[in-house]
């Protein structure tokens, strides 16, 4: 791929002047449209080279999913039009399937560097979606992910009203919950209550 095709994938994803909320101040959906300061990982994804937005931490999942090798995942709510036709050529989904399927990592892309260490730098980016559903929640994996939490789990709250995903400690208030108060986390499709307040006489994980 030429550096001019790399460019006018990032085309869409550049950053601005003047001053542009963080992804993390939210305690609700982002907006369609509005742009928004999000963690990117330069890397190889589906084959393209690209600034991709990540979602939670750089983490493994040997314990329900073995997989072992240290990996981030992609926030498509935050992936361009362009890149997400790129990204998601080889699935029936779309960038949310490709985004669930395959985590960012050399087990998925050989001739991929290592990750780099460290925090994300942040990038200006436009959310795209408000939310994409969990398309994989019939695997054996999830089944056992969400038997071992609970069904549905409770989130872990935190002072400044985030809603942490027990799991791998995703912020679950940025998305929106169905007609019950659940979000399925999009890393791996545990359902979560994210209700403003616990149930009377429960508590959330602390």
């Amino acid at each position: 791929m030429t550096p001019d095709t790399l460019r006018t994938l990032d085309r869409e994803a550049t950053p601005g002047r003047g001053k542009v909320q963080l992804l993390s101040d939210l305690r609700e959906p982002p907006v369609v449209g509005r742009f928004y300061m999000v963690p990117v990982v330069r890397f190889i994804w589906c084959g393209v080279e690209a600034d991709w937005p990540v979602l939670g931490p750089m983490h493994s999942d040997r314990e329900f999913f073995n997989f072992e090798r240290r990996h981030y995942h992609v926030e498509a709510r935050f992936v361009g039009a362009r890149l997400a036709a790129r990204a998601a050529r080889d699935t029936s989904g779309g960038v949310a399937d490709a985004a669930q399927r395959f985590p960012l990592s050399r087990r998925n892309d050989r001739d991929a560097p290592e990750l780099p260490d460290g925090r994300p730098p942040l990038k200006r980016m436009k959310c795209q979606a408000t939310a994409f559903p969990y398309l994989h929640g019939h695997q054996i994996a999830v089944i056992d992910l969400r038997s071992h939490y609970g069904e549905p789990a409770e989130p872990i709250r935190r002072p400044d009203g985030r809603l942490l995903c027990p799991h791998r400690k995703v912020d679950l208030s940025q998305f929106v919950p169905d007609d019950s108060g659940i979000v399925t986390c999009p890393l791996h499709g545990l359902r979560v209550r994210c209700l403003p307040h616990p149930p009377a006489g429960e508590g959330g994980r602390g």
